[in-house]
């Protein structure tokens, strides 16, 4: 998720938590004007043109969703499956392994060749252990799911669970859009058409496997100086921890590089399905249902110049239009660190457009003092690296010599 703040350093440090209540809430994102969007448009994980590129990944095109996620391992999967426009053909395809190709023609039969025996064992073990979701869900909950599946009919279920990654039950995903729309199953259903053509349009599947200078036409060190974002190990929940560094966010040197507000949203996108891949490995892992992460955004360094970028605005809109449409459900909590008072200010005053679910799931955060204890509360101390209060390696590090 993305925030953008107003510095005032002469303002006293202030604490505001927001403490999450009840089932697990929505994206904390809603197109609500600038200002709104800019506070709580998300990064977990982020680029088009100012104007068209938001308008092709947020629209809805023509064509259901035709590809499979693909059982990729953490943040750099390396197979795409070959697919069809024809749901009912992108169906019988999929029972056939002929139809699985890896990049450079591999077949993916012949990659697991090179995979030792026992190792090729457990990722298979693991994609086969879907948590049983259904038997854990209250009673209007399980009303609800029933009554979206007829709604979807056979063919809208087929076509959904083409687009389930590794490790995620069928439920799981009609939950999560089920929950921002009160368990209502025809809005849910309209949402659920509209994300599956935007993904025949987009292809979020062929995104994921690509660094992030390779979607964006520019050095991985550019973004990696400027948006640094990245996965941490777990909390204690189970879920995927993923650090957005903003304080170090300039988008002035990004665009001046060539980079496209549309590239920085495709960005996003690669950014957002390989967070839910790790949800769902999680969940094959557990053996319970893992649906969101955890998200810790630094604001330590914030240059208020941001605000000044039309760029950035654009961006934001574009970030919480595709959250909420496209990755519903998928932040379990956001902290905001090393916050300035002026965010809390901004926050209090933005805050009531928002609903409360989304409120509930946001704490702001000011010095160490306040954010270490908290996030030690939430995550084990061998997950964190130092500089954040833990024992745990620099994860940033890795995932930049990776790329």
């Amino acid at each position: 998720m993305m925030s953008s703040w107003w510095s005032c350093a002469c303002a006293p440090k202030v604490e505001a938590e927001f403490t999450v209540a009840g089932e697990e809430t929505a994206e904390a994102s809603c197109d609500i004007g600038d200002q709104k969007a800019l506070l709580l448009g998300r990064t977990s994980s982020l680029v088009q043109s100012p104007k068209a590129g938001t308008k092709a990944l947020t629209s809805s095109g023509a064509e259901l969703a035709a590809s499979k996620e693909n059982p990729d391992e953490e943040l750099t999967p390396s197979t795409t499956r070959a697919s069809s426009s024809d749901p009912a053909e992108k169906l019988s395809n999929s029972a056939s392994s002929a139809t699985l190709v890896e990049e450079g023609g591999q077949t993916l039969s012949e990659a697991n060749d090179a995979i030792p025996h026992d190792e090729a064992s457990t990722m298979a073990d693991d994609a086969a252990r879907i948590p049983d979701v259904r038997s854990m869900l209250s009673g209007s909950e399980l009303a609800a799911v029933k009554a979206l599946e007829h709604e979807l009919g056979n063919e809208g279920l087929d076509a959904v669970r083409a687009i389930l990654v590794p490790g995620e039950a069928l439920e799981s995903c009609l939950l999560r859009f089920l929950k921002p729309n009160n368990l209502r199953p025809r809005p849910a259903a309209k949402a659920l058409r509209a994300h599956l053509t935007w993904r025949g349009s987009v292809k979020p599947a062929d995104l994921a496997p690509l660094a992030p200078g390779e979607i964006c036409g520019c050095p991985d060190e550019l973004l990696e100086k400027y948006m640094p974002t990245w996965h941490q190990g777990y909390d204690r929940q189970g879920r995927p921890v993923v650090f957005s560094h903003y304080g170090k966010f300039r988008f002035g040197p990004v665009l001046e590089a060539g980079v496209t507000v549309e590239k920085i949203l495709q960005l996003h996108v690669r950014n957002s399905e390989n967070t839910a891949r790790l949800c769902g490995k999680q969940s094959s892992k557990l053996g319970r249902d893992v649906p969101n992460a955890l998200i810790i955004m630094d604001t330590e360094g914030w240059d208020p110049n941001n605000l000044r970028s039309k760029g950035a605005f654009e961006w934001a809109r574009g970030l919480a239009k595709i959250d909420q449409e496209h990755y519903p459900e998928r932040m379990g909590q956001l902290l905001i660190i090393n916050a300035p008072s002026s965010v809390h200010y901004f926050y209090k005053a933005a805050s009531w457009m928002l609903p409360e679910k989304a409120r509930n799931q946001v704490r702001i955060l000011g010095g160490r003092e306040t954010w270490e204890p908290a996030l030690l509360e939430l995550i084990e101390a061998s997950q964190l690296p130092p500089q954040y209060g833990g024992t745990g390696p620099d994860l940033a590090l890795a995932t930049a010599a990776q790329q």
